[in-house]
């Protein structure tokens, strides 16, 4: 028998229960809906507010169609239930082509308007914005590096040096901002693919490998901080890597600090940096300090006195009291210098060869000159207890180690003055051969393969 021409109007009593349940679905719909600020960070950007609109809206129809398939459930459990004492077959029913046409045409058409609606978002939060990176009148041109484990940022900056070059900021792996700025991220990777993800932002972009210049390819990311009540300025949230890049991608982790206004953002960030740029400390050790923390060192290593706490790397607590034994025939400076711009000639037992080679013909953030790298060591040989290098004479010792293994000179005066006509006076070969010291028996530490060396003294690999 065919069911279908059996049909009945529907009467007032149905059209009552339908609008009720209709009312339902919406009221339930609009419940789930309100949860967007509850399970979501704070909305520390205009794109945030974008974003979160749409996924407002999401939970919205979400929650009607959930309320709509368990209350269908529930009416079907109770409706068609069988009757005491009815063992007889129920009836059968067979196509319904207006219920059908029903069930496609309308999701169709909410999953096209909700592609309009997420297309058009995506379109705003990364178009081109006026006046972007503005600071002090001028634009600055923000870099992100991502490296196993770390981020590193950069800020080429509109101030020039003695030299006539634009002074170029290094904020490690925290990217400073101010309220109300446009703010323009030119992204590269070292190694592998990163995502760059600030969930209080709602931004997120991939740092692909690759050509040009083996810094990667760039890609790009766009946001503009606002201002939250009831937030402390400075304010800081997490930037994290939302793509699985080795064994320290837990670790591999940064912080946006989001200034007030323009004002603060100046004086607590900007003109200090600009300041100590322009103005470094004389005593190597110091500037060695702040230089190593403009490198990825802090994603891999151990390191107490900075508040290093990576697991991947070895660890670079008293290094300089095993730096002059690691390597027979090479001093603590030469083995650090060493370990620093070409770490592939010895490895620490129990680590692989995955830190990045630095030095100046590197690219990008993995480069470093011959002065940074002299900080770097006249910092590393003060920790340790009782250091092998001979920190009492270390304008003279490192500079010539530089100069004995890579035969490159070093100005001690940092262009300050003219004492660099000393800085590299090595009593050594200065064609001396790069050291390959792994077969060396001096150099194998198999009791403490976790004892590290600096053979990622620079890098957070």
């Amino acid at each position: 028998m065919d069911n279908n021409n059996n049909r009945t109007s529907l009467g007032v009593d149905t059209i009552i229960k339908l609008i009720a349940f209709v009312a339902i679905l919406l009221v339930g719909g609009l419940v789930l809906s309100t949860l967007t600020p509850v399970i979501f960070p704070p909305q520390a950007s205009a794109e945030a507010q974008n974003v979160d609109s749409l996924f407002t809206l999401l939970l919205f129809l979400g929650g009607i169609v959930f309320f709509l398939i368990q209350g269908l459930l529930v009416v079907s459990i109770i409706a068609f239930r069988a009757r005491s004492g009815d063992n007889t077959d129920g009836p059968s029913n067979h196509g319904n082509m207006t219920l059908e046409i029903v069930w496609t045409i309308i999701p169709s058409l909410v999953v096209v308007f909700l592609a309009i609606i997420s297309f058009s978002i995506w379109n705003e939060n990364t178009a081109p914005k006026e006046n972007e990176n503005m600071v002090n009148g001028e634009p600055l041109i923000y870099n992100v590096t991502g490296a196993r484990y770390a981020w590193t940022h950069t800020y080429e900056t509109s101030v020039l040096d003695d030299e006539g070059e634009p002074l170029v900021i290094n904020s490690g792996d925290i990217l400073h901002v101010y309220a109300g700025q446009n703010v323009y991220l030119t992204m590269q990777t070292q190694d592998v693919i990163h995502s760059y993800w600030v969930p209080a932002m709602r931004v997120k972009q991939d740092l692909l490998p690759g050509n040009p210049d083996e810094g990667g390819r760039p890609t790009h990311l766009r946001f503009t901080p606002i201002l939250l009540e009831n937030e402390t300025y400075p304010a800081e949230y997490p930037i994290v890597c939302a793509e699985l890049c080795g064994d320290g991608h837990g670790r591999m982790r940064g912080t946006v600090v989001v200034y007030e206004n323009e004002q603060q953002f100046l004086e607590m960030f900007y003109d200090p940096a600009i300041d100590a740029l322009l103005n470094p400390p004389a005593d190597p050790v110091l500037r060695g300090e702040v230089t190593i923390q403009e490198y990825a060192c802090m994603g891999c290593h151990v390191l107490d006195s900075l508040g290093w706490s990576g697991i991947t790397g070895p660890s670079l607590n008293g290094i300089a009291d095993r730096s002059g034994e690691r390597v027979s025939g090479q001093t603590a400076e030469e083995y650090l210098v060493t370990s620093i711009w070409n770490p592939g000639a010895y490895l620490v037992p129990g680590y692989g060869p995955v830190m990045p080679v630095h030095g100046p013909d590197q690219p990008g953030s993995n480069q470093m000159d011959a002065e940074q790298l002299y900080s770097i060591v006249a910092y590393l040989c003060t920790q340790g207890e009782n250091s092998d290098c001979d920190n009492e004479n270390n304008t003279i010792a490192i500079p010539a180690a530089i100069n004995s293994v890579f035969n490159v000179e070093v100005d001690i005066s940092f262009g300050q003055g003219d004492s660099a006509d000393v800085s590299a006076e090595s009593t050594q070969e200065p064609d001396m051969a790069m050291p390959e010291a792994t077969d060396e028996p001096a150099a194998e530490a198999t009791d403490e393969p976790a004892a590290e060396a600096t053979d990622e003294a620079s890098s957070g690999d």
